[in-house]
């Protein structure tokens, strides 16, 4: 049977709930059971099936906010720096892996057409996938996650390309400028006016809404902005996330960025649990399993042949092995692009039934095997940090004539640990900085700053940090395995040593405190403390009373 909307959403977070807690309880990332649950209330299994087109439609809404909050998070500037290689790269990395589709396809009787539909849709990444696999710290914070989403946002205006390009080719038209020009111009122009008035007009409009002093009515500037522009991209032809990512880009240079974003974190995560349902209600298991053995070849495409291929333009493009093998560890999985490629061969008639669930069976795989490749790439890259490293010169060390005491050894030298060191330079305090990117530590030294290149949790490198003396170890670092061994470490050698440590759930948080961590900081519950800040001192709040409410929060 079906329902109604509000039947259907709540049959949808229901089994999302339920097999989302199984999934972490198994130790399994929270997405495999999201997906399943989309199994559980689709219309390939017996019981309540949910409206598919409905889910669909609030799917798009949870990309639209995931999309927006990333874009939130990210400068410009950041996205310029790997703009060349994204530029060369993703069309040659499209194209090849294109034809390895196309080659499967006609390899097993497809059509060109059909093939060429099937290659098109594993040869895109998901950001949504990323973001919850990786991390949005990780993606804004290190040189390969700026890497992946500069690839996923080319890939994003080259699927506008593909879509139109592919079904012209199905309706046989030969009217180049309407069908692929056109489109390409209008996307281009899309994103180049929502980032450069958007800047100019969007800050404001919010800062009135703000002034007014109502919660609710900000959540609903942000929400009208964030789905507005998105499903006015839609309109144009132009991707949901692409449009709501370019907002988001054009607010965060904005003071109220953080605002913002504290405010959309609740309904982001609530609606992206239903893109991963709306994954799993797509899928027919039954076609899946008798088309295996192309689900496992399209799997392969995307998962090695797309990382790879991913890697080695990375590679070539002047970034470290190291760094282009986590880059194409991180994109190489499929998402919600490939259902709006397969969908359109599907909605033309180029594609079949049979052909489309095989497709999305990979796309699947590839969502739940994402975790798992990703820390597959991860040792990779430690293995090739140690055997090839960079091989330009490292400046020497600049230390002081006397030795390092009493002094501040600081894990991670990213926005995060750099701002930390200028502090503590100003106040003439003295500090040390280790880090694992040797690009970083390079151009560090460059600049005349203590930064060590190494692991922030080998005992060796906290020893050449002279832990043993230091009076507090600041963890600026996302990593909570390092983090842990190198607080560990770091309190057996010095039982009195201060500590401060950056982690990313409330979960690494206690596991750090019963290691002796004095203070944690946890992203998330430290933006919500600056926003009920800020919100008591608008209602006249003391700062001495807005302390001690922050403090007694639990």
């Amino acid at each position: 049977m079906t329902g109604s909307l509000g039947l259907t959403l709540l049959a949808a977070l229901l089994a999302a709930l339920v097999l989302g807690a199984l999934a972490l309880r198994l130790r399994l990332p929270p997405i495999i059971g999201y997906i399943i649950a989309g199994l559980a209330v689709g219309p390939f299994t017996p019981g309540f099936v949910a409206d598919r087109e409905q889910v669909l439609q609030l799917a798009d809404i949870g990309v639209a906010l995931l999309m927006f909050s990333i874009g939130l998070q990210f400068k410009i500037r950041e996205l310029l720096s790997v703009g060349r290689l994204v530029l060369i790269g993703v069309p040659v990395q499209v194209a090849i892996t294109m034809l390895f589709g196309l080659g499967i396809g006609l390899l097993v009787g497809w059509s060109p057409l059909e093939a060429a539909f099937v290659g098109a849709a594993v040869a895109i990444c998901s950001t949504v996938v990323l973001a919850k696999v990786v991390g949005e710290s990780v993606l804004r914070s290190t040189t390969q996650g700026q890497i992946a989403v500069g690839w996923s946002i080319m890939q994003d205006l080259l699927t506008v390309v593909l879509v139109v390009v592919l079904s012209e080719l199905a309706a046989e038209t030969t009217d180049v400028l309407r069908g692929v020009v056109l489109p390409t111009v209008i996307a281009l122009l899309f994103v180049g006016g929502v980032v450069t008035i958007g800047s100019r007009v969007l800050p404001p409009v919010l800062s009135r809404v703000a002034r007014l002093g109502s919660r609710e009515l900000f959540v609903v500037a942000i929400s009208c902005i964030a789905i507005g522009t998105a499903f006015g991209a839609s309109a144009l032809g132009v991707s949901i996330a692409l449009g709501a990512f370019v907002a988001g880009l054009a607010l965060s240079e904005s003071d109220l960025a953080s605002s913002v974003l504290g405010e959309i974190v609740p309904l982001r995560e609530l609606f992206s649990t239903i893109f991963f349902v709306s994954a799993g209600i797509l899928v027919q298991p039954l076609e899946v399993i008798d088309g295996w053995a192309v689900v496992l070849l399209l799997l392969v495409v995307i998962v090695v042949v797309k990382g790879s291929v991913v890697a080695a333009m990375a590679w070539l493009g002047g970034y470290r092995p190291a760094i282009a093998v986590r880059a194409g560890g991180m994109v190489a999985q499929a998402g919600e692009f490939s259902f709006v490629l397969a969908t359109a061969g599907l909605g033309v008639g180029a594609v079949s039934p049979d052909a489309f669930s095989e497709v999305m069976g990979a796309v699947i795989l590839s969502m739940i095997a994402a975790g798992p490749v990703l820390r597959v790439s991860e040792r990779l890259a430690d293995a090739l940090d140690r055997r090839l490293p960079d091989r330009r010169p490292m400046p020497p060390l600049a230390m002081p004539d006397a030795p390092l005491r009493r002094h501040a050894v600081i894990l991670g030298y990213g926005r995060t640990g750099s701002t930390v060191a200028r502090v503590l330079e100003a106040r003439g305090f003295a500090w040390i900085a280790i880090d694992g990117d040797y690009t970083v530590a390079r151009v560090a030294r460059e600049a005349g700053r203590a930064v060590m290149f190494g692991s922030i949790g080998a005992p060796s490198m906290l020893d050449s940090a002279n832990i043993g003396e230091a009076h507090t170890l600041l963890v600026c670092v996302p990593d909570a395995i390092a983090t842990r061994q190198a607080v560990a470490y770091a309190r057996r050698r010095n039982p009195r040593l201060g500590v401060v440590a950056r982690a990313q759930s409330e979960r690494d948080a206690d596991e750090l405190r019963h290691m002796g961590v004095e203070r944690v900081i946890v992203a998330e519950r430290q933006l919500s403390n600056e926003l009920v800040r800020h919100a008591l001192r608008r209602f006249g709040i003391s700062d001495r009373e807005i302390s001690a409410i922050v403090e007694r929060r639990p």
